[in-house]
């Protein structure tokens, strides 16, 4: 079990200014024009999430999206021949070759079934690629500290952004739209689609990072409360719920202090929305209902598929999606075929109909997909492959608490904290399938996978 850090020390020497902009003054920062447009390209999907999804070239049809469009630049412009070796010595590489073999291959062939479709419904496979783009983007020093600051400055935004929630569809009125691929015009702009999960990231990191003092609070424990209880409150989301549980466990096992802070802003923003609904404005959430910790603690127990009262309709949605997973282990047990290699891409897993008329293609649990996808073959294979990430993840986090580099165990820590919340969403979303998810996942663990390396360097000179 691993507590808190035994030395306020960085990650390696640095000057002594802290406002330096690199680790050692003489290297200083050489971000070409691409490593920019891939960071804000990555820092858009997670601002705007379904609305930066839309951007594609052409804007209207079946045109490539923005973050494909940066993908094929930066694969272009980078050496993967070269990376691959080098992110060898940071990560078991077997299972993400195998991967990309299996995935990428299953997509192409499948286009005779399902023509772009194919490629649609193979987005995670296309998108992990953002891994070794991740892996180059960071080759540097200097490269790592323009990452980790800009990742800040998106905690920053999103620290804000978490606030917009309740207004969203307001706010999307004066918003310019895009058709997507299979639906009608939707808003570029405001769409929080992810933002409450996002929040309670940024929510970590203002108690991850505050300054030292004797206080138990601070002002950023409040900010922290406020957000974590606003977007709580106001999304009525059975996934932020669970979300907020892990996180607290996880907490509870690598940094004891931050754990305690986590419960306690947990504490103290329960009583936040205790106070609001005591005082009979009668403020509603997403789905409609009034906020209040009675509905927070039956809209959780629903996710067993049974509810009462205003769960009822959530509850509901539990039995729909058991059924769209039971029709397609009908599907995969038809053939020894489908069981090993799956149901493959191009095809729809369900075939409900939103209000909008859109077609279902997930079953809103990405495990599922990618079992349906590839089979047991293909899930297995991405299973050792997500081991293989976290435990390169955890060795970094481990490295940088025997050797007291505070900064980065800060940096591991967010960039896992992440990953963490995907992980929790797949269970009853799309996510490792939405782009907006996707690509910064991969991207922050290709960056992990360099920033390992790294640290590796500089313990093997104190040694």
């Amino acid at each position: 079990m691993i507590g808190e850090p035994s030395a306020n020390k960085e990650m390696w020497p640095r000057p002594s200014h802290a406002t330096s902009t690199a680790y050692f003054p003489e290297c200083e920062p050489k971000i070409l024009l691409w490593r920019k447009l891939v960071l804000w390209t990555v820092g858009g999907y997670l601002i705007m999430n379904a609305g930066f999804e839309m951007i594609r070239i052409p804007p209207v049809g079946a045109g490539i999206p923005i973050g494909e469009l940066a993908l094929i630049a930066s694969l272009c412009i980078l050496n993967p021949a070269t990376l691959l070796p080098k992110m060898s010595r940071a990560v078991w590489m077997f299972p993400i070759l195998i991967w990309w073999l299996l995935s990428l291959s299953r997509a192409l062939f499948d286009t005779s079934v399902g023509g772009i479709w194919s490629f649609r419904d193979a987005s995670q496979a296309i998108e992990s690629l953002f891994l070794i783009v991740g892996f180059g983007l960071v080759n540097s020093v200097a490269n790592v500290e323009y990452f980790f600051n800009w990742l800040r400055k998106i905690l920053y935004a999103l620290a804000f952004y978490g606030f917009l929630f309740p207004f969203a569809r307001t706010l999307q009125k004066f918003s310019p739209t895009l058709p997507g691929l299979a639906s009608g015009a939707n808003s570029l702009l405001f769409q929080v689609t992810n933002t409450p999960s996002l929040a309670l990231w940024s929510g970590a990191w203002l108690l991850l990072e505050r300054p030292k003092s004797k206080k138990f609070f601070q002002l950023r424990d409040l900010w922290a409360a406020l957000l974590i209880a606003y977007s709580t409150a106001f999304s009525q989301g059975r996934t932020v719920y669970l979300q907020i549980i892990v996180l607290g466990v996880l907490f509870f096992f690598v940094r004891r202090k931050v754990a305690a802070r986590w419960y306690a802003v947990l504490i103290l923003g329960a009583v936040l929305i205790a106070g609001a609904s005591a005082t009979g404005i009668g403020l509603a959430g997403r789905t409609g209902h009034k906020i209040s910790l009675e509905f927070i603690a039956q809209h959780l127990a629903s996710s067993s598929g049974s509810g009462e009262g205003e769960t009822m309709g959530a509850a509901g949605g539990v039995g729909q999606r058991i059924g769209w997973w039971r029709h397609i282990a009908s599907q995969m047990s038809e053939s020894a075929w489908n069981e090993a290699f799956g149901l493959g891409y191009g095809v729809p897993l369900t075939d409900f109909h939103n209000l909008k008329g859109t077609l279902t293609r997930e079953p809103h649990d990405s495990y599922i997909s990618v079992w349906a996808r590839l089979g047991y073959t293909g899930a297995a294979v991405w299973v050792l492959m997500q081991f293989s990430l976290y435990r390169a993840w955890w060795r970094s986090y481990k490295l940088s608490k025997n050797f007291g580099w505070v900064r980065a165990q800060h940096n591991v820590l967010l960039l896992g904290v992440f990953g963490v919340l995907l992980l929790i969403v797949a269970i009853g979303e799309d996510g490792f399938e939405k782009p907006f998810w996707a690509i910064p996942y991969y991207l922050f663990f290709g960056v992990l996978l360099r920033y390992g390396i790294e640290l590796r360097k500089h313990a093997e000179l104190q040694h």
